[in-house]
């Protein structure tokens, strides 16, 4: 490995930047000099859950990378997992360069429109088609969606209160090409918003959201939400 420059950068308009075990979860879609989008990227660590730390995403200025930044991010090499072909493993000794953020027209043109959001039919007690066995999965078809929707229900309730798991989470259920989901948020902000709320719903109109697939679980993978941008907040980039 050369020494003084990594082996390659890949630049990115950020879609995710998402609570991950001790971490984040980074992931967007390639950008070219032309401001045209390409395929996805997911930057990962060595860590063995791979997420991406603070000091890992520091740029010069002392600022992590945020949410709609388009950045451009030193790497060592892909490291495709599975399911995850978007996965590349990042340089982490040098820094991440962040330059002004994508706009909401932008992102507007970044949407995927496939067919469904993976296979549906499996649900948790709490979620719906929010998970699949892992025996299902088709690396050709990757992990990550942005989707547009014309409305999310927001709501914050008990992880797993059959179990006894009472601690409070923020799900989100909405529509999406005929079927029905109900899916974790892990987007840091809109927890921690929602979480104050309680467990009133609250409805969001026009939204992007990037559904992701984590990593397999006791069989299966789960689709969370990653990221809810709205006009508002693309607008005030938080």
């Amino acid at each position: 490995m050369n020494e003084e420059r990594p082996n390659f950068t890949v630049k990115i308009v950020c879609l995710a930047n998402s609570r991950k075990t001790s971490g984040r979860c980074i992931a967007g879609k390639e950008i070219d000099g032309m401001g045209t989008t390409g395929q996805w990227i997911r930057p990962v660590s060595l860590r063995p859950t791979h997420e991406i730390s603070e000091l890992d995403m520091l740029c010069p200025d002392g600022e992590t990378a945020k949410l709609l930044d388009i950045l451009e991010i030193p790497c060592v090499e892909p490291v495709p997992q599975g399911h995850q072909p978007e996965n590349v493993l990042i340089d982490a000794r040098f820094f991440w360069q962040r330059q002004n953020p994508a706009n909401w027209q932008a992102l507007n043109q970044m949407v995927d429109e496939p067919a469904s959001l993976w296979t549906n039919g499996f649900s948790t007690r709490q979620g719906h088609n929010n998970r699949i066995p892992k025996n299902l999965l088709d690396s050709q078809q990757g992990s990550l969606r942005l989707i547009a929707l014309d409305q999310v229900v927001l709501q914050a309730g008990p992880r797993a209160p059959k179990f006894g798991d009472m601690k409070q989470v923020v799900r989100a259920s909405f529509n999406y090409l005929g079927d029905r989901y109900c899916l974790d948020v892990t987007d840091p902000v809109i927890e921690s918003y929602f979480l104050k709320a309680g467990a009133v719903e609250h409805a969001l109109d026009t939204v992007l959201a990037c559904i992701s697939l984590t990593e397999p679980w006791e069989g299966y993978v789960y689709k969370l939400v990653a990221s809810i941008i709205t006009p508002k907040r693309a607008a005030r980039h938080d």
